[in-house]
């Protein structure tokens, strides 16, 4: 059956008129909610969630030298007394003001760091604080930092505060060292700086003969390394042929490898030790 408007446009058309369109299909309304949008964060806002917003903007001045140094004082106690709801108190006073106080932000950032409802939060600290070098911040300090960084995680910053570890110690460890290159490893194109630290460590410590492994391998990876790879691989080859000779054709693998990648020929094959002939008439 014809619905009514296209009837009456057939009469029309049979009566010589001119036919009027057919009123527009209504479509209906869906019935699904919108998206909600979300509502832009005022950065003064007071009411915060400290697992995903950060302080406000810093606008406040910083306590007097004398003030910030006591409450500076009084966190450490507080931390060495395994206190960190005092070290928190201590601190807020001296966080996020004008000038910022490396020290302060930094021992905040660390105890925030352990509650992943503060994560906003400490990411914000630890960034203020691994921005500047301090002077008056010490190893103990940075390592801390580094450590908090690397947890968080932020390498290229845990890398920044462990050179600046190493920087203020008078020996570094081959412990320092490897830690450092340990981080430097989950940053992209650090491996020549990481293949360094552990050559350092491997000089404070030979008899970590997997420091000097370790290098050559990361120096391989490093495009324009590869001849100093090699050099190292092969003193790794030769300090392991008697202790580990079941790791030498692996080992030789991969030196024929890198070797190949370098443009450099294969290395000439020992041929192996030969008996003494026995003397014409001898029994054998």
């Amino acid at each position: 059956m014809l619905r009514p408007a296209v009837l009456v446009a057939a009469l029309l058309a049979a009566c010589g008129g001119t036919p009027t369109p057919p009123p527009p299909t209504k479509v209906e309304v869906s019935s699904h909610p919108a998206e909600p949008q979300p509502v832009a964060r005022d950065a003064h806002n007071p009411f915060r969630r400290a697992d995903r917003d950060p302080p406000p903007p810093r606008s406040e001045p910083q306590l007097p030298q004398a003030e910030l140094d006591k409450a500076l004082a009084a966190a450490a106690a507080a931390r060495a007394a395994g206190n960190d709801v005092e070290v928190t108190q201590a601190l807020l006073p001296c966080a996020n003001k004008i000038p910022k106080s490396t020290r302060c932000e930094g021992e905040l950032a660390l105890v925030l760091a352990k509650s992943p409802g503060h994560k906003a939060e400490s990411d914000y600290y630890l960034k203020h604080a691994i921005a500047d070098d301090d002077p008056s911040a010490d190893a103990d300090f940075y390592g801390r930092l580094a450590e908090a960084l690397r947890v968080a995680p932020m390498l290229p910053e845990a890398a920044v505060a462990l050179q600046r570890r190493i920087a203020r110690l008078p020996e570094p460890s081959a412990a320092d060292w490897v830690a450092l290159a340990e981080v430097l490893q989950g940053v992209p194109r650090r491996e020549a700086e990481a293949a360094e630290a552990l050559q350092r460590a491997f000089e404070l410590d030979p008899s970590q003969l997997k420091y000097l492994r370790d290098a050559g391998e990361l120096l391989s990876q490093v495009p324009g390394r590869g001849a100093e790879a090699l050099v190292i691989l092969e003193r790794y080859r030769d300090s392991i042929r008697t202790t580990e000779p079941e790791a030498l054709r692996e080992l030789d693998r991969r030196i024929a490898q890198v070797r190949a990648e370098t443009g450099q020929p294969p290395a000439p094959s020992t041929p192996p030790a030969q008996g003494k002939r026995a003397k014409p008439g001898t029994p054998k």
